[in-house]
């Protein structure tokens, strides 16, 4: 049995327990809010968590600092407390809070990279994903279609074709969404299987397809001679990975063993990639000077640094009439190129302006397998122009009509192994006369 000093002593406690409470803004009506018959340990409990509330607040405006991460852990640990939903996952949480950290500074570059996400980036950089091996675009209806399907993938084996318009992939419609979102739906583990449900010009109704996923090792250089005639060669490198350079040094010793004169080098749809490769690749076209200038937080424009021409890769290599194809989808890292084969003279840029990403970004990795990407240092091109937002503009300018596009999309249709249109390719026969332009004031000859 509690004793009469225990009572009045609980009755004090609780007594000044309340007055701090309605200082500390726990008012009447919350009392009164309580359900009747409420328990008062119950009640007490409550005003026990308000007034411990109250009096953090009030420690911390009188704090010289209340930090963000104090912040953080206050609000996260109070959602797992208090939230009445399902349960709070913190690593969740935490991944979300950091996309919108990364979103605050306005950058799209700048991004927060879940494992999963990660993953998926550094097997591109090494040359070889898990997927079904579809090169994916947008079009003017922001519809993801299949620009291109890589040779020997499961995609081809299963019949998918340029052209092809994804309305569905499994149960989740693809409609207003990016094509790197639509990535993400189709990519998965090794032998599991993803349907894609397809809209196709020679079909009356969707095309439905069910492909196994596999490994799909990336052939980012492709190459021929394209006008043996006159031999001239042609070289398509799709991205910049760390197996571009040796792809790269492999096509060209080829075509120069096949008497190459001059060449077509196609950075057209290239999103760019890693920038020592585009250093590496660059090299082997441009004799000597600066490739590129970087200026980070830190540095003005008198005292930006530059990344020069590694001489080490013209080793065997001729100087040829050179002809580089860009496009507007040319950015980051084939702009670095592109733009120096314009400013040192070493080549003639045809096409479109290209993207305009002036921005480098560092990966950073995070102990659970996550990354952020930041944008750490702004480029400019050999001789110092800053492209960001601007792009570079072509040697000579041609843009497609709708009619080109067409014809190139079904004839993409009808040659799904074919990695170039002379037929119907405005630009690259554009290419090919500006090489023949170049060849008849000059002649092979080693650096």
């Amino acid at each position: 049995m509690m004793r009469v000093g225990q009572v009045f002593g609980r009755i004090v406690g609780t007594a000044a327990l309340l007055g701090v409470a309605f200082a500390g803004g726990v008012s009447y009506k919350d009392l009164r809010a309580m359900p009747p018959g409420q328990p008062l340990k119950v009640m007490l409990r409550r005003i026990r968590t308000d007034v411990a509330s109250a009096l953090v607040t009030a420690a911390h405006g009188q704090a010289e600092a209340y930090t963000p991460y104090e912040m953080y852990a206050d609000v996260l640990a109070t959602l797992r407390a208090n939230y009445f939903g399902k349960a709070i996952d913190p690593t969740q949480m935490t991944y979300n809070g950091i996309r919108g950290m990364m979103g605050a500074v306005h950058d799209r570059y700048t991004r927060f990279l879940d494992p999963k996400a990660y993953k998926d980036m550094m097997e591109e950089n090494h040359g070889d994903f898990v997927g079904i091996g579809a090169l994916l675009g947008t079009n003017k209806q922001q519809q993801v279609y299949v620009v291109r399907v890589l040779p020997k993938t499961p995609a081809l084996r299963a019949g998918v074709m340029a052209g092809d318009i994804i309305m569905k992939v499994d149960s989740h419609p693809t409609l207003k969404m990016k094509d790197t979102d639509v990535v993400k739906l189709i990519r998965g583990e090794p032998n599991t299987k993803v349907t894609l449900t397809m809209l196709r010009k020679s079909a009356a109704k969707p095309v439905i397809i069910t492909i196994t996923r596999d490994v799909v090792q990336t052939e980012v250089v492709q190459h021929t001679m394209i006008d043996p005639a006159n031999k001239i060669g042609y070289v398509q490198l799709s991205v910049f990975n760390e197996e571009s350079d040796v792809q790269l040094g492999k096509a060209l010793a080829d075509l120069q063993s096949q008497g190459m004169r001059g060449l077509i080098f196609d950075l057209r749809e290239n999103p760019g990639g890693l920038l020592d490769v585009a250093r590496e690749v660059a090299s082997r076209f441009i004799p000597n000077g600066p490739i590129v200038w970087i200026k980070d937080r830190s540095e003005t424009a008198a005292t930006m640094e530059h990344l020069d021409v590694d001489t080490g890769q013209h080793r065997n290599h001729l100087k040829y009439p050179l002809v580089v194809l860009v496009n507007g989808n040319s950015a980051s890292a084939a702009e670095i190129v592109s733009g120096a084969i314009k400013d040192t003279g070493a080549g003639v840029l045809v096409g479109e302006k290209t993207f305009g990403k002036g921005l480098v970004q560092t990966i950073m990795s995070l102990p659970d397998g996550s990354a952020v990407a930041i944008t750490t240092q702004h480029y400019f091109t050999a001789s110092k122009n800053d492209i960001n937002h601007k792009g570079i503009e072509p040697n000579i300018v041609v843009h497609y009509s709708d009619a080109d596009q067409r014809k190139m999309f079904a004839f993409q249709r009808d040659h799904p192994d074919a990695f170039y249109d002379i037929k119907y390719d405005t630009q690259l026969q554009r290419a090919m006369s500006a090489v023949r332009d170049q060849m008849r004031v000059a002649s092979a000859r080693p650096w």
